[in-house]
């Protein structure tokens, strides 16, 4: 969906946001602007700046919040730089991948990355340097809105959501990042990318039990009050899902990463492609580094061969599934 000014969803008297792949918040303050993230190239935010002319026409984008540091959050932030001048704000980790946007791919891909994965919309590419450290539940006086930088780890380090009070109508609306994903990209990406999912499932909890007037995921829908404990429980559902499925997979038969990525991604149907394989095989890595850390998985190298297995004391648990 592209950004105009048509498609502009306003939440509040100071606050809303641009529905896109990658939704794109606002909030205004006399004559200033402040955009948390961008979305993922230049060419989405320079629609952004366009439509903002239409908006807002005497005002100027003041600053940029990230809530981190994937290249589909911060890819337009360059551009938007260039054109305003804006600040960018940002929690302290993030701020130093947004600077190094090669060391995203080699997280990613674990080594120096090829032409072709290079051109992959993940990737990151025009380095952005932060001018503002943004800390956990720091709160930002804007004077129409107050921000408070709520820490949301789990799907990527050091990830702050950020929930927007309005003064003028004391509505609350709460970016999320990708600390919650919408229905439609659950249904879409079944295996959403994860950094630690035990981590990422205690960020959910915490976005449950935090009241806001609306909710706005990185990806998806905007979700209002009433319904945001169905969405949380949906989020956690499908990260018990993939590790359910990882150790009744392990159950049969040890198995090298590479084996279980395979088996994990015929079982849910997913007809990998270069972009997949290298975020759901990172985030399987993930996985059972979590599920190693538990007690229910461990290793052996056996013929030069890194093979993941069922440990015996967690067949009850698997037996169980």
């Amino acid at each position: 969906m592209p950004v105009t000014a048509n498609t502009f969803c306003k939440l509040s008297a100071n606050t809303g946001f641009f529905p896109a792949s990658t939704n794109i918040g606002l909030v205004k303050s006399g004559n200033f602007l402040y955009l948390i993230d961008t979305g993922s190239s230049p060419a989405v935010a320079q629609e952004v700046l366009t439509a903002l002319s239409t908006l807002f026409p005497d005002c100027k984008v003041k600053a940029i919040l990230n809530t981190h540091s994937h290249s589909d959050h911060c890819g337009g932030n360059d551009y938007i730089v260039s054109q305003t001048k804006a600040e960018v704000w940002a929690s302290y980790e993030n701020s130093l991948i947004m600077q190094f946007p090669l060391s995203l791919s080699a997280i990613y891909w674990g080594g120096n990355i090829f032409s072709e994965l290079a051109e992959e919309s993940f990737a990151g590419k025009a380095a952005s340097k932060a001018t503002r450290i943004l800390k956990n539940n720091e709160i930002i006086d804007l004077g129409s809105a107050s921000i408070k930088c709520i820490p949301l780890p789990g799907h990527y380090f050091d990830q702050l959501g950020f929930l927007v009070e309005d003064k003028s109508d004391g509505k609350k609306s709460f970016f999320l990042g990708d600390g919650l994903f919408g229905l439609n990209m659950i249904k879409k990406y079944w295996i959403p990318f994860m950094f630690n999912e035990v981590v990422f499932r205690q960020s959910v909890e915490k976005i449950d039990r935090i009241p806001a007037d609306f909710y706005i995921p990185g990806h998806g829908e905007k979700c209002e009050s009433g319904r945001i404990h169905a969405l949380t429980e949906i989020n956690i559902l499908i990260t018990l899902e993939t590790e359910t499925l990882i150790l009744k997979t392990l159950k049969k038969a040890s198995l090298t990463h590479e084996e279980l990525l395979e088996a994990v991604a015929d079982f849910a149907g997913i007809d990998l492609r270069l972009g997949q394989y290298v975020l759901i095989g990172g985030t399987l890595r993930s996985y059972l580094s979590c599920l190693k850390d538990q007690g229910l998985v461990d290793f052996k190298i056996e013929d030069n061969r890194m093979l993941w297995f069922l440990k015996q004391d967690s067949l009850a648990v698997a037996n169980s599934l």
